[in-house]
């Protein structure tokens, strides 16, 4: 099928205010259905998500769309 991109989108952990974060995957055949979405992990340290000497946490999609405005085939997958 070829390579489609995928884009982690999440909120921080900063206060008051918390900013949108993201990280870009390439992955073969994705069917566009959420449960073929893989998780992904990312440092929560770096994120105030975390404490530094437990920060691995994995993002889970809870949603996955496809990008009008991409000029590739690429998909939206949210966090909550």
């Amino acid at each position: 099928m070829g390579a489609f991109k995928l884009e982690y989108i999440w909120l921080d952990g900063y206060k008051p205010t918390q900013s949108l974060r993201s990280k870009t995957k390439i992955v073969k055949d994705f069917s566009g259905k959420l449960a073929d979405t893989p998780d992904w992990s990312f440092d929560g340290s770096s994120t105030e998500q975390a404490p530094g000497g437990s920060s691995d946490c994995i993002l889970k999609p809870v949603f996955v769309v496809k990008d009008p405005s991409a000029s590739t085939v690429t998909w939206l997958c949210a966090r909550c």
